[in-house]
């Protein structure tokens, strides 16, 4: 599997699929919600190109509807050694969750940042808006019809990015429950606009 992109976590040469799909979502969330003031400073573009970055790589650790890449690289061994991207030594080991290995919360959160981004992309480049609503769903099934904790299959993630499982506790990278309501909000807010 060819995994080259996506975003490396802080200054680690792991790439942790649970925090790199929160930033992502995160990104185009804002990209939404501010594309006229990012637009007036001449920033969208900027922006559209670091989310892209992330839904590149997450489109091609999506190998089949269920089937997902999920984590690159051993937080620990990658702990002992500080050297450039370029020199890398660490294991470069991928992980993945499939229909006998599931990862709901991986799965989810990954069909959110491309569902997220699909929005974002969408008056600037429908085509590849199209696809990544396409793997979105794809994904949301997959996360939806096999359910399972990630870090359960992908055991060396736990110790870095531990799943807190499906518990409304905080708004973190694998419980959107705050955001969904203030989207909700929102939602509400505006209909309420239009009838009155």
């Amino acid at each position: 599997v060819e995994l080259v992109g996506g975003y490396y976590d802080a200054g680690d040469h792991v790439k942790f699929g649970l925090p790199m799909t929160y930033s992502v979502t995160m990104l185009a969330w804002g990209a939404i919600e501010f594309s006229k003031e990012m637009t007036d400073l001449n920033q969208i573009g900027h922006t559209l190109r670091a989310i892209k970055w992330g839904t590149d790589y997450f489109v091609k650790a999506h190998t089949q509807p269920n089937v997902l890449w999920g984590q690159v690289g051993d937080g620990v061994s990658d702990h002992y050694g500080w050297e450039r991207a370029e020199d890398m030594t660490t294991s470069r080991t991928a992980y993945k969750i499939d229909e006998q290995h599931p990862g709901s919360d991986l799965a989810g959160e990954t069909a959110a940042a491309l569902a997220a981004a699909a929005i974002a992309f969408r008056t600037y480049n429908s085509s590849y808006s199209n696809l990544l609503l396409v793997h979105a769903k794809q994904l949301f099934t997959f996360a939806d019809r096999y359910r399972g904790l990630y870090d359960e299959f992908i055991s060396c993630a736990h110790q870095f990015y531990a799943s807190y499982g499906y518990s409304v506790k905080e708004f973190s990278w694998d419980n959107k429950y705050a955001g969904v309501q203030t989207l909700l909000s929102k939602k509400v807010k505006l209909v309420h606009m239009h009838l009155y």
